[in-house]
């Protein structure tokens, strides 16, 4: 694989079931990694596009978080639903998906 020109970063960390600020992998971060990778084939983006399960990006209680870099563009509550927008509006033709964006002043857990 070439150097990629984007990098995904999806939330799967787990804080245990109840805790106050829930965690991603509650919300589906880990599976929402493997079909994101499957959508990145099916673009054909897997020589440009790099997806990446981490630990926690601090906003948690905000739903699954993903970042996309270099741009530094953070979304919050990803779903599903949202996955194949994703794909094909940021990291197909780089254009963010708006209506996910977190917000800059959204706090740091």
């Amino acid at each position: 694989m070439p150097r990629p020109e984007r990098h995904l970063l999806i939330c799967a960390n787990d804080r245990g079931p109840g805790h106050p600020r829930g965690s991603c992998a509650e919300k589906g971060g880990l599976k929402l990694v493997g079909l994101m990778k499957d959508l990145i084939r099916e673009h054909g983006l897997k020589d440009k596009v790099l997806a990446t399960r981490t630990g926690c990006l601090k906003h948690c209680s905000q739903g699954v978080t993903a970042a996309v870099y270099p741009e530094n563009v953070w979304y919050r509550g990803v779903t599903e639903d949202d996955l194949a927008e994703i794909c094909a509006s940021h990291l197909s033709s780089g254009k963010p998906v708006a209506r996910l964006l977190l917000p800059d002043d959204a706090p740091w857990e």
